[in-house]
């Protein structure tokens, strides 16, 4: 559910909230006890008061304090002329609907202790689920942290008993995403032994069937297959991008320390090196600092030194020792910052170290691995859950530990994308018991009181800061040589020189990339006339907060046209990382080169886009498009934002073939991603107050980033940096597809009306390039983004299939001009057009409802209302209305957009992908805005029935809508069966 995102309440509002959580708190911590008694526990403390005794009696307290508090709630909702956002975004809002699905409760309780004298706790389970229960209490707390006050100090959610909240009727088995495609032929024989026919004389036609040897998978197949589904394509990213250490900074960690006694001089090796050489200081050791101290370099320095490994072995004394490493990364991927993408990295580590380990990790996995035929193996899809990734991993620790040692090197916990107590619970876990003497973890974060609380005095530590003055003195005074002319300075005036870097250094605080950024701007800006009295000079002028340091270069130091560019590559960089996030395209997060090259420029590229023709790009070309983009990131940036290597081998400096030379270099340059240089300088545009209003206003007010980067698609499809080739391979295009169709639906401003004309033109751009086959007339690349093959072969034909797609791509306008457009051309459509235009083919309003109610495990928003009233208003041949029968694509059986939709809720229903007391605004409401549509818009008919299928019986529209009534006695369902019945 997506969290509320209210503003501060105050006044009237801010006293209705707070008297319905009390009584919503009061009224659940009863029910809950009333639970107990059904079951026979001992009475809690929640249910000994000394009001009323009886279940009926207690309920009927509550019901009178919650119409109170739903009046005085209803009396601050926004009145029917505002116009703001959805009323559910407010927390008034948000709790006046809990109110009323809870008052909805209440009033069954109250009809049925009016039919029912014998009320009692028991009665109260039949009507009131523990599943409903469990829903309200963690809705109410969601709606209490919000709130940001004191409602209730003793409620609390994590009490609540949850064992199995399934459904038993739910089968394991059930299909996640659609429903059960047909049989394939001689699927129903599946299971049976297979047979093959052997010609017993040769020419002669008398066969035998003989039975077929499956011989078992390869251990190194399955193991290489293992591998391929836990790897992600950006896994490697953050640590190639992490700065390598400076010549020699981070050796005293290696290096002995020099102690002086009472009457010899000592010496001592740092406490880390201790750490990994033995037991005595545990197994956990915790490495913090200042923001910019260089946490996530030290960490990499550690992971990749040799010395680290002649430590480890000899902790290990004769056992083998296995590394592995992860750097979270808050602003990369989904995976980069999330626990599975933690689990996942690990095993891949280790499992491709040490392959014979595969089995103890995968179990059941690798026994039906092994017994699949080949094809049967490439129809395999694996979905690693955290459930199912921790006991992988607790099944490797469990045979590795045993054999060799184990040491973990952990960046960035504070850049974990969940709760930050738990990740450490489990690292701490993982060390518990014996284990504990074969495992060491190395782990990183900035001083937040969590980690603190969990680290600071519980295990060996070292604050960072605190230790690199000698580093970054070195680093400064390194990087100042490579200057020819201030090296000459530094020469003839060692002691102003040795000043001045000493200077710089106590100024950084122990910050280095405040040294890194400062020196920059030192160099950039150095002339010979003032010498070092002039870099001094820049030096002072600088702020000493790295914050200030950021606004410095990136307002005050440059114009209103500079900063208009700069706003415009910082939209770029952030309409990207909403869209690889929605479609969850892990390598997609940080833009190219190449992607900004087709970006940056404004009306003439819109042209090109439409207008040229699809040519392989040539090396001179390539040249200037990076170059230009290279340029205008680093100059508006000020180095805040770096250019990475996709591949650790070809990672170094930046530079370009010339232009007689091949395309490899180019093609390796446009490649590289652009990211900020340190998590502190997207905090700072992200967080720091004032700094996202003034780069908005800062923005030109026709720029839409999303219609540049769907532009920017079209281009480098039309300019390629490889040899053109045309073919049927739709995997190669579809994760840019996927990109450009998303950034298309995201398109906000567009003044000039380019979105359908360059929407158009991904299809024609992708159509040129696809074999087409002539003797097909159906045959269209789109028609393999809406299904398989397979199916293909006996569906109904598909005559507009990038429409279609377009529909399931949720882009409104474009298929609202698009429907207006061929409608106008209906009549010039020649008689061998209109007989390829089949009824019986799946209706745009079905692509527009498929996912109703959930986007489980798919690149396709939600159902957008929107789009279903623009669809419902615009009825005509090619977008028939929600009772015009057709064929169902995947099960061949008689359907309308009606009847599918009405599928969809009822298996919404049983899949458990509706929630109870929904105060997201893309969740009930915006399904139940569907249906309202479909009936009163479209004229749906109420009379329908849907077919039983494997898991349901036969039921009408009225009667689904009474399920779910029944089910989750929420508002807009009750205003459901009122309007199916009226």
């Amino acid at each position: 559910m997506a969290a509320v995102s209210s503003p501060p309440v105050s006044g009237d509002s801010a006293a209705a909230v707070r008297g319905f959580l009390q009584c919503a708190i009061a009224l659940y911590q009863d029910v809950f006890a009333l639970h107990h008694d059904a079951d026979g526990d001992e009475q809690n403390d929640s249910s000994t008061t000394d009001g009323p005794s009886t279940a009926g009696q207690r309920l009927a307290v509550h019901a009178a304090a919650l119409g109170d508090s739903l009046e005085a709630l209803r009396a601050v909702q926004p009145g029917p002329d505002e116009v703001d956002a959805h009323p559910l975004s407010t927390l008034p809002g948000a709790c006046f609907k809990v109110a009323q699905d809870l008052m909805l409760h209440l009033d069954r309780v109250t009809g049925e202790l009016q039919s029912n004298a014998a009320f009692d706790a028991i009665s109260l389970r039949d009507l009131w689920s523990l599943r409903d229960v469990a829903a309200l209490g963690t809705r109410l707390q969601a709606l209490s942290k919000k709130f940001h006050d004191d409602v209730d100090n003793t409620f609390e959610v994590r009490r609540l008993p949850l064992p199995d909240l399934t459904p038993l009727k739910q089968k394991k088995d059930e299909p996640q995403d659609r429903d059960v495609p047909p049989k394939e032929e001689g699927q129903e024989d599946r299971g049976k032994q297979k047979m093959r026919r052997i010609n017993i004389v040769p020419g002669d036609n008398k066969f035998i069937e003989v039975p077929v040897k499956h011989r078992p998978t390869p251990d190194s197949i399955v193991h290489d297959y293992i591998l391929d589904t836990l790897s992600y394509k950006s896994m490697h990213f953050r640590e190639q991008e992490v700065t390598k250490a400076h010549s020699k900074t981070f050796e005293w960690v290696f290096q002995p320390l020099t102690s002086t006694g009472e009457e010899t001089e000592q010496m001592s090796e740092h406490p880390f090196s201790t750490w990994l050489r033995g037991d005595s200081l545990g197994p956990i050791y915790w490495i913090t600092g200042k923001p910019g101290s260089g946490k996530s370099t030290l960490i990499r320095f550690l992971f990749d030194h040799k010395a680290t490994m002649q430590r480890l072995s000899s902790w290990a004394a004769g056992k083998p020792v296995l590394t592995a490493g992860f750097f979270f990364w808050t602003s990369g991927s989904r995976e980069q910052r999330s626990q599975t993408g933690l689990l996942r990295s690990l095993l891949h580590q280790i499992l491709s170290a040490h392959p014979e380990f595969a089995p103890a990790a995968f179990p059941d996995v690798w026994k039906k691995l092994k017994t699949l035929t080949t094809k049967e193996r490439v129809a395999l899809q694996l979905d690693w859950s955290v459930a199912d990734l921790l006991e992988a991993f607790q099944g490797v620790m469990n045979v590795v530990v045993p054999k060799m040692n184990v040491c973990l090197f952990i960046d960035g916990l504070d850049e974990f994308e969940g709760d930050h107590t738990a990740i450490i619970e489990f690292f701490k876990s993982l060390c518990l018991g014996e284990k504990g003497q074969s495992i060491k973890i190395c782990l990183s974060s900035r001083p937040w009181a969590v980690f603190q609380n969990a680290f600071e005095y519980a295990v060996p530590n070292l604050r960072l800061q605190d230790l690199t003055y000698n580093d970054m003195y070195r680093y400064m005074r390194d990087k100042m040589r490579q200057n020819t002319h201030i090296r000459h300075l530094l020469k003839h005036e060692p002691e102003a020189g040795e000043g001045l870097i000493k200077a710089t250094v106590d100024k950084a605080d122990g910050v280095f990339l405040w040294v890194r950024l400062a020196l920059n701007e030192m160099i950039r800006k150095f002339d010979q006339a003032t010498g070092l009295a002039g870099l001094s000079a820049i030096m002072q002028a600088l702020p000493a907060e790295l914050n200030d340091l950021f606004h410095l270069f990136f307002f005050e130091n440059q114009n209103h046209d500079e900063l208009a560019e700069a706003a415009v590559i910082f939209g770029l960089m952030n309409a990207r990382e909403l869209v690889a996030d929605f479609i969850q395209n892990d390598a997609a997060n940080a833009l190219t080169l190449w992607e900004f090259a087709f970006a940056l420029k404004g009306r003439e590229d819109d042209s090109a886009a439409v207008a040229e023709e699809v040519k392989q790009t040539s090396a001179a070309t390539a040249f200037e498009r990076c170059a230009m983009a290279v340029s205008l990131i680093m100059h508006r940036f000020s180095g805040l934002l770096g250019i990475h290597s996709p591949s650790e081998s070809s990672a170094r400096g930046l530079r370009f073939a010339d232009k007689n030379e091949d395309m490899s270099e180019v093609r390796e340059a446009a490649a590289r991603r652009v990211t900020y240089i340190h998590r502190t300088v997207r905090d700072w545009f992200m967080e720091e107050p004032g700094v996202m209003d003034r780069l908005v206003s800062k923005t030109p007010v026709d720029f839409d980033p999303h219609l540049r980067l769907l532009r920017s698609y079209i281009l480098q499809m039309k300019n390629p940096l490889e040899e053109v080739e045309h073919h049927r391979q739709l995997d190669e295009w579809w994760p840019g597809i996927a990109l450009a169709m998303t950034h298309a639906r995201y398109v906000q401003k567009d003044p000039r009306h380019l979105q359908r004309a360059m929407v158009n033109e991904v299809d024609k751009t992708i159509s040129w390039y696809w074999l087409r086959k002539t003797d097909d007339p159906y045959d269209h690349w789109a028609r393999y983004g809406l299904g398989p093959y397979r199916i293909f072969t006996i569906a109904a034909p598909l005559w507009q299939p990038f429409l279609c797609l377009a529909t399931k791509f949720g882009l409104a306008r474009y298929v609202s001009e698009e429907i207006l457009a061929r409608s106008a051309l209906e009549g010039k459509l020649s008689d061998q057009a209109k007989e390829l235009q089949t009824a019986e083919s799946t209706p745009l309003l079905a692509y527009a409802t498929e996912f109703l109610c959930s986007r489980n495990k798919t690149i396709y928003p939600l159902s957008d209302p929107r789009l279903v009233a623009l669809l419902l208003n615009n009825q005509c041949r090619i977008n028939p209305g929600p009772n015009h029968p057709y064929t169902d694509f995947w099960t061949q059986q008689p359907r309308t957009p009606w009847i599918t939709v009405l599928r969809h809720l009822r298996d919404a229903r049983r899949r458990g992908w509706i929630e109870y007391y929904d105060v997201d605004p893309q969740g009930t409401a915006r399904w139940a805005e569907i249906v309202k549509l479909f009936v009163e818009v479209g004229g749906a008919d109420k009379k329908a029935v849907v077919a039983k299928d494997s898991w349901d019986p036969e039921i009408t529209a009225v009667g689904v809508m009474e399920l779910l009534e029944e089910t989750y006695l929420a508002v807009e369902m009750k205003e459901l069966v009122d309007l199916m019945k009226g």
